[in-house]
């Protein structure tokens, strides 16, 4: 199977999880977005339009379950996307606690361009929806990133042998 036929199986069972199980099982209006821990994962070593790119498609599949905010987890996680790959592969050391922590500020980033939007960009809505919500929603979403993070690279890996084939 090709690299990106992966990608997009992987995309819609993490949006399957994401709209099924993860959205009923939320707590104190809280629960960890597998799409942005997915987003994450596909960009931080990649160049900055394919995290626009893969950024874009994984909001826009996310914006399919609500409808009427069509477009607004494409833009927000557009740019989140082109963040974490302009600065997650060269500002931040190699170590997962950092990773961690570029999940919790882009998870935070996501959400006020996302709250700014709903919220018709009422400022006082905006950070009481911040604090409620946004905060907790990040940290639960960073340590499922680090968790998913740490499986991935207990992983065995291909092999490349010294021609170039596996």
């Amino acid at each position: 199977m090709t690299y990106v036929l992966r990608v997009v199986l992987a995309a819609f069972i993490v949006f399957i999880l994401q709209v099924t199980v993860i959205n009923k099982v939320e707590a104190a209006w809280v629960s960890p977005d597998l799409i942005m821990v997915m987003l994450v994962v596909l960009v931080i070593d990649r160049k900055p339009i394919a995290g626009i790119i893969a950024g874009f498609l994984l909001g826009f599949l996310q914006d399919l379950d609500n409808a009427s905010y069509l477009g607004m987890n494409a833009l927000a996680k557009s740019l989140v996307g082109y963040g974490i790959a302009r600065y997650g592969r060269d500002y931040l050391p190699d170590n997962i606690l950092f990773k961690g922590l570029l999940v919790f500020i882009a998870c935070l980033i996501h959400d006020i361009i996302k709250l700014h939007i709903v919220k018709s960009f009422d400022p006082a809505e905006v950070i009481v929806a911040f604090f409620r919500c946004s905060i907790l929603s990040a940290a639960s979403t960073a340590l499922l990133a680090v968790i998913v993070m740490q499986i991935i690279d207990i992983l065995p890996r291909r092999m490349v042998r010294s021609g170039g084939r596996y």
